[in-house]
């Protein structure tokens, strides 16, 4: 299993490498003024992308909610749209590039269909109500079946849970 810590370290610490690589390299070709235009610009379409993206998102979600789904992949893909906004604020090349291949519907669909089947596929939603149903939606009652309690494991952790 892949550690995720050094790999986000790891990102981290490579991302502001690589935008001052480019600001370097674009900067010298195309000049100061233009460089920073560009910036300014990019954070500009992209704050209007993603409010109008964040939009759907919210109307599906909304959706599911009205036929008592659970909104699992709204809320994935709204988590992927703020991931998106937040690179498009931070100033780079790299970062807009990442950020606006994530305001693109498929591409967000695809990664938020991925990180439900390969991360989220252990997360078990429990509901505290006395008749075991899911009360999200305008028909409390009306759930789809009875809520099996479960326990998120760690499987990189020795012990028993409550002695780590």
């Amino acid at each position: 299993m892949i550690r995720i810590f050094p790999l986000l370290g790891a990102f981290f610490l490579a991302i502001p490498l690589i935008e001052i690589a480019l600001f370097v390299v674009i900067g010298g070709r195309i000049g100061l003024l233009a460089t920073i235009g560009i910036v300014i610009l990019t954070g500009i379409i992209g704050a209007a992308v993603i409010s109008w993206q964040g939009l759907t998102v919210m109307e599906t979600a909304q959706r599911d909610l009205a036929e008592n789904k659970l909104p699992l992949r709204s809320v994935v893909e709204g988590v992927l749209l703020l991931v998106a906004a937040m690179m498009l604020i931070t100033p780079g090349f790299a970062t807009d590039t990442m950020g606006f291949a994530l305001a693109i519907p498929p591409v967000r669909h695809a990664l938020a269909k991925f990180l439900r089947d390969n991360m989220l596929s252990k997360v078990v939603v429990t509901s505290s109500a006395p008749d075991g149903r899911w009360h999200g939606g305008p028909h409390a009652g009306e759930g789809s079946g009875p809520i099996i309690e479960g326990e998120i494991i760690d499987s990189d952790r020795q012990g028993p849970p409550g002695r780590r």
